[in-house]
């Protein structure tokens, strides 16, 4: 369970929520006096009560809505309502019994503050009750907290994705502290996600050692938590990354992104995103021209057009309905990965097993026709959707973290490295399909299927280490060199995948050399 919102909960969205699912017990007002009330025990909240309000923090409403109450009418609403939802609610009903002029004394003291108040940090807010605060800060406390409460955009205002970083690995402490592993485990993991990762590539291009020393350390603080090491370990090793985001956070607020770096930097991500999704859709293309099915182009086409176009609507969807967090967008990521290298996989199989003499002739003689069902396009048009769609989400989202770190000048200069690298995939999507069809088509076919099992493997490698990041498989570190455009990680779990994939393609490849002569004789 997340200890603070990813992002601003809409108190407007909260109201029309509280009608449908909570005024019936509750009362129109939060006053504990709805139709459904009388003779229930414990009687339904008044949140409306200054003692109660003071005495709950938001954290503890939205456990709550999440989870019900055991033995009570309040049932939880973790399967029924989204995680943004619910803190929505939960801000909303916490934010009822607010003093009026503290409120609006508040948005002057905010102000003030610029930041620097402890109440002005997520984890602080959501974990502090009103009551804490004023006996903490005094009546600043206060009416800092009636602020926040009822104007919960004002926490996430100008907020960069460092500071949602840092707010969760404290979260996490906490967490950890209060001997609860598993959501210790589950903020380090957003803290990367939904925090650093997002700012990396403005980072990478102005201080790419400090980013790589970052990545490394949350990492490593991710196993820690799960460890039963002594929290003062591994607050030891969280503060230490809170210092590494506060550099961070200084290097990219005093070194705006240089036209060049902007340039460059637009470049390589859409190259980097982009080459493994054209390099499947191009040799399908040459596989279906040199066959001559021509006419199963157009199911190619709906594959990968198809994934740009539900690529841009869940991007928007994200930003604008659901809930899309980190970890769900590298699940995502790395299933889609997975399933490509299955495919993949496959593919280069069938089209290696082609290549020996005697399937060959049986395949010549069967006529591609009848080879290349209705199905197999389908398929293809599967496998064009899956390398094409992983790619768009993450493409869209760190051009954003670097469109927020370049000036006026340096975003038109973004504009131009997407242009520019837009053109280089096209030009070698081009250069791929002229040359590959010119292949006799058994050498075509032996290329190809090499090609395929190339691509699975690197696959292999980004599919694991998506889930990795996501917090759903163990990372065990090696010393290995990383080379991301290959998809190799140094970590155990993907390397021996990788391997094992590696022996059977090499272990076919050899079997079919044998097999090779003796049917030809």
């Amino acid at each position: 369970m997340t200890v603070v919102p990813r992002r601003a909960p809409d108190l407007r969205r909260a109201r029309a929520l509280f009608s449908e699912h909570c005024a019936s017990c509750h009362g129109v007002e939060g006053r504990g006096n709805g139709a459904l009330a009388s003779g229930m025990e414990p009687a339904p909240t008044n949140f409306q009560d200054p003692e109660r309000y003071a005495q709950r923090t938001l954290y503890g409403l939205y456990s709550t809505i999440s989870l019900g109450v055991e033995d009570t009418g309040m049932a939880g609403y973790t399967g029924q309502l989204s995680e943004f939802e619910r803190w929505s609610l939960a801000f909303l009903v916490g934010s009822l019994a607010a003093d009026k002029d503290a409120v609006a004394a508040g948005a002057a003291a905010w102000q003030q503050a610029a930041g620097g108040h402890p109440l002005q940090s997520l984890d602080t807010l959501t974990t502090t009750t009103p009551e804490q605060a004023g006996a903490v800060w005094g009546a600043a406390g206060r009416i800092l907290m009636a602020h926040a409460r009822t104007h919960p955009e004002a926490l996430f205002a100008d907020r960069s994705p460092l500071a949602f970083a840092r707010d969760q690995l404290q979260a996490s402490v906490e967490a950890y502290r209060g001997g609860d592993r598993d959501a210790a485990h589950a903020a380090a993991v957003s803290a990367y996600l939904d925090g650093f990762e997002l700012a990396e590539h403005g980072l990478d291009a102005v201080a790419p050692e400090l980013r790589r020393e970052i990545e490394a350390a949350m990492t490593a603080y991710r196993g820690l938590v799960r460890s039963q090491l002594p929290p003062a370990r591994v607050e030891a090793e969280a503060q230490r990354i809170l210092e590494q985001l506060d550099l961070a956070a200084k290097r990219l607020e005093t070194d705006t992104l240089s036209n060049t770096a902007a340039f460059s930097g637009a470049l390589v991500i859409l190259l980097r995103e982009g080459l493994e999704a054209l390099l499947v859709v191009a040799a399908l293309a040459a596989f279906l021209i040199r066959t001559e099915r021509r006419e199963g182009l157009r199911y190619l086409h709906l594959g990968w057009v198809g994934a740009l176009l539900l690529g841009g609507l869940t991007w928007w969807l994200s930003r604008s309905l659901l809930d899309f967090s980190g970890a769900s967008r590298e699940i995502t990521e790395g299933v889609a990965a997975l399933v490509a290298m299955t495919v993949l996989f496959y593919v280069g199989f069938w089209m290696h097993n082609k290549t020996h003499a005697r399937q060959w002739q049986r395949f010549i003689q069967g006529s591609v026709e009848k080879a290349l069902s209705t199905g197999t396009l389908w398929a293809l048009t599967g496998l064009a959707f899956v390398a094409v769609y992983r790619e768009v989400f993450e493409t869209i989202l760190f051009y954003q973290a670097m469109w927020v770190q370049a000036d006026a000048t340096g975003q038109g200069y973004m504009l131009g490295g997407f242009v520019a690298a837009a053109g280089l995939l096209a030009m070698m999507g081009w250069l791929i399909l002229r040359y590959s069809v010119r292949l006799p088509l058994r050498q075509f076919f032996a290329v190809t299927s090499l090609f395929m099992f190339m691509l699975a493997i690197v696959f292999a490698g980004k599919g694991v280490a998506a889930l990795q990041e996501a917090g759903k498989l163990p990372v065990d570190p090696v010393s290995f060199p990383r080379i991301e455009l290959l998809g190799i990680y140094p970590n155990l779990e993907g390397l021996l995948l990788q391997a094992l994939l590696a022996l059977i393609a090499i272990g076919l490849i050899v079997a079919g050399r044998r097999q090779s002569p003796a049917a030809a004789g």
